[in-house]
C-alpha cells in the first residue's frame, strides 16, 4: 500500500514536472515595437532577415536550448536571434497581430507586437524580462541592440518605423 502511494505520487510530480506545469507561467516582454504590418508578413520578413543576416541562426553548439515548443510555448509565434558578437547571446522573440479597431488597438489598420521574451547567454536557462527588472542598465542593453540589430532592419525592409509600445 505505501509503495503505491509513493508510485502514485512519483508519477504525479514527473508528470507535471514534464508537462511545464510546475514551471514560470506567462514570459513578459522587454520593450515592445509595433509594425503596421500582419504576422504573416511579419514572418515573411523574418525570414529573409535570417536569409540576410546567417549569423542570427543558432549555431549548433546552443540548439538544445531551443525547445519553446516543448516547454508550452509552442502557441507563441517566436524565434530565437543568436548574437555571435559581445556579449554572446541569444533572444527569445515573438510577435503577435492585433486586429483594426480591436482591444489594444484603436487604429484603422492591423498591428503586430513583437519583443523579446527571454535571454539565454549559453546556460541551461533562460531569464525573462521579470528577471532583470532590477538591472535597468542589462535591461537597457537588452532593448537596445535588439532595436539597433533587429528592429532597425526589419523598418528597412518593411518600410516603416516601427512604434514604441509605452511601458
Amino acid at each position: 500500500m505505501q509503495q503505491m502511494r509513493y508510485a502514485k505520487w512519483l508519477v504525479l510530480i514527473v508528470s507535471l514536472t514534464g508537462c511545464d506545469i510546475l514551471s514560470a507561467g506567462t514570459l513578459g516582454a522587454f520593450q515592445q515595437w509595433n509594425f503596421s504590418a500582419t504576422e504573416k508578413r511579419l514572418d515573411k520578413e523574418m525570414a529573409v532577415l535570417y536569409k540576410n543576416n546567417p549569423e542570427y541562426v543558432i549555431p549548433e553548439k546552443w540548439k538544445y536550448l531551443d525547445s519553446w515548443q516543448e516547454s508550452g510555448y509552442g502557441s507563441l509565434n517566436g524565434k530565437i536571434i543568436y548574437f555571435s558578437n559581445r556579449p554572446e547571446e541569444m533572444y527569445y522573440i515573438s510577435y503577435f497581430e492585433i486586429e483594426a479597431n480591436s482591444p489594444g488597438n484603436d487604429s484603422d489598420s492591423t498591428i503586430t507586437t513583437i519583443a523579446v521574451r527571454a535571454v539565454n547567454n549559453g546556460n541551461s536557462s533562460w531569464d525573462t524580462a521579470e528577471e532583470f527588472e532590477k538591472n535597468k542598465a542589462e535591461e537597457k542593453k537588452i532593448n537596445s541592440r535588439f532595436y539597433n540589430e533587429i528592429i532597425s532592419k526589419l523598418e528597412i525592409q518593411i518600410g516603416q518605423t516601427a512604434k514604441k509600445e509605452k511601458a
